[in-house]
């Protein structure tokens, strides 16, 4: 009998580890996967700090862009001011030559808006600089009106063809200059 007891102690011993073992297992487990969840946590963490100093960056290089281009056109306007003295003191005059010579070193066709922008002129001077400007160089510089109203005023080198500036002359009427003189009114 008593042996069979031993046996009975040895098989609920040998039980007792067992579920001593699985039970460090399972905490242990339980461990391994709380660690792996905190680490996932501050790797997240990281992904949105790193997220929101992209964001920044990308903030303030659009910044520095906008910037750059405020200073280019501050150096490009300056530089040709300084270059240019017109007779007579009239600062349209002196607005209009500006205009133009910005439009000869990138010709093509500028809104009111982008004059506004490259001048630094409120709207209405910069109409009244785009009609001067055309009372200046009426063989390169046009003066037309697209849909709602929108003024725009383009530079034709001198080696554009002929026929283009002819075409566009005819295009351009008194009608239209009536409704251009009555829109700067307003």
């Amino acid at each position: 009998m008593f042996e069979e007891l031993l046996e009975v102690y040895k098989k609920k011993v040998v039980e007792s580890e067992r579920e001593l073992e699985e039970t460090q297992a399972m905490i242990g487990l339980i461990m391994a996967v709380e660690n792996m969840s905190n680490m996932l946590s501050m790797k997240q963490q990281d992904v949105d700090l790193l997220g929101r100093l992209i964001d920044q960056v990308d903030h303030l290089s659009k910044e520095v862009a906008d910037l750059k281009s405020q200073m280019k056109t501050r150096q490009t306007r300056s530089s040709i001011t300084r270059n240019h003295k017109v007779n007579g003191g009239n600062a349209l005059d002196n607005h209009t030559v500006t205009l133009i010579d910005l439009m000869k070193e990138r010709p093509g066709r500028y809104t009111t808006s982008e004059l506004v922008d490259m001048l630094g002129l409120n709207k209405t001077t910069v109409i009244s600089v785009m009609k001067r400007a055309v009372e200046m160089d009426p063989s390169h510089v046009k003066l037309t009106q697209g849909k709602r109203r929108k003024l725009y005023l383009s530079y034709t080198p001198e080696d554009q063809d002929q026929g283009e500036k002819k075409e566009a002359d005819s295009t351009f009427d008194d009608a239209d200059r009536m409704r251009l003189e009555l829109m700067s009114m307003t």
